[in-house]
């Protein structure tokens, strides 16, 4: 029986994910003030991130 296992995610998973996500938003907008990427590739960078955090947390 081929089912999708839910694992909660812990207090500890979630702080982690969120400073995870922080640091990395920090460095993207840092790379940005630069001009070392461009607005577009902050923007696809900003998406990404979100979607790295969103599917860690939901596992």
């Amino acid at each position: 029986m081929a089912g999708k296992m839910s694992k909660t995610v812990t207090p500890e998973q979630q702080k982690k994910a969120f400073v995870e996500e922080a640091w990395l938003k920090y460095y993207n907008q840092v790379l940005f003030e630069k001009g070392m990427i461009t607005e577009r590739e902050r923007n696809l960078m900003i998406n990404k991130i979100d979607a790295r955090t969103t599917r860690s947390l939901s596992r």
